[in-house]
């Protein structure tokens, strides 16, 4: 859009600045009038190529925002499979995670309760004091 405005000023303020220095350039009316006759079909010319630019930008701005929908789909699209494939792969190993987890588990409680009962040593101790 703002490559539009700056284009569409730009060639505002050439059709002025073109247009400003044929009516004031010292002249009778019958040059004047000559002159502009002559540089009409330039005009015309220079006109013609500017509308033309601007509908092969508009052509391609509206193919390079289709060509960034269609990839950006295409790249959502390729990470949900991703996110699926990756799901189905680890499914299979999460209950053998699980089981080795609860291994895991058992395994602290029982040392749990080691640390956590008096020794034996402990244990005489105590009868002899």
């Amino acid at each position: 859009m703002k490559a539009k405005s700056l284009f569409l000023g730009f060639l505002t303020g050439a059709v002025v600045a073109g247009v400003s220095t044929l009516m004031y350039t010292p002249a009778s009316g019958k040059d004047l009038r000559i002159r502009i006759k002559e540089n009409k079909d330039e005009i015309n010319d220079i006109l013609l190529e500017i509308k033309q630019r601007i509908m092969d930008m508009k052509d391609e701005t509206i193919h390079a925002s289709k060509v960034s929908k269609d990839t950006i789909k295409l790249f959502i699209s390729d990470v949900k499979v991703l996110i699926q494939t990756w799901k189905e792969s680890i499914e299979p190993h999460k209950d053998e995670i699980q089981y080795r987890i609860k291994e895991i588990e058992n395994a602290l409680g029982e040392l749990e309760y080691i640390v956590s009962s008096p020794s034996e040593n402990e244990m005489e101790k105590g009868q002899t004091n």
